[in-house]
């Protein structure tokens, strides 16, 4: 796992999150920001995996600073040879690190499972993402 800019994960997250959509559908509020973090996954020097880390408010936890895992991308034909968990570990290790109580994510339905095998739970219903679809606020806390 590396650091990338966030210009850097744009292209991925288009294609696997906003297939079809311009590119700037990929970029994300406070991708630029110095406390915003991008981690990348490489297979052969090529870029598979994406996952950012936002310091954002959770929803159900207001005022509790925390990160937001969002734009969370395997290329589809790397999926299942476990870098996905590896970028999630290296943002929980992360987050850890920063000294910050919880980590939470939007997760799409597809990904629930992915999230729960990693220990990570559902908190409070479903609601849609314009655009996007369905999805369910996922959180961890920190040990």
């Amino acid at each position: 796992m590396r650091r990338i800019t966030a210009a850097e994960t744009w292209p991925l997250r288009q294609s696997v999150l906003r297939p079809g959509r311009p590119l700037a559908a990929a970029q994300f509020p406070g991708d630029d920001l110095s406390s915003t973090n991008h981690f990348s996954a490489y297979q052969n020097d090529e870029l598979v995996g994406i996952a950012s880390l936002f310091l954002a408010e959770m929803p159900e936890h207001p005022g509790v600073t925390a990160w937001q895992l969002r734009g969370m991308a395997t290329a589809p034909e790397v999926r299942g040879a476990g870098f996905g968990r590896a970028l999630v570990a290296a943002c929980v290790a992360f987050a850890f690190a920063s000294g910050k109580k919880l980590i939470w994510c939007n997760a799409r339905l597809s990904a629930l499972g992915f999230y729960r095998k990693l220990g990570w739970e559902i908190l409070g219903e479903e609601f849609d993402v314009p655009d996007v679809g369905p999805h369910f606020h996922m959180w961890r806390r920190l040990p």
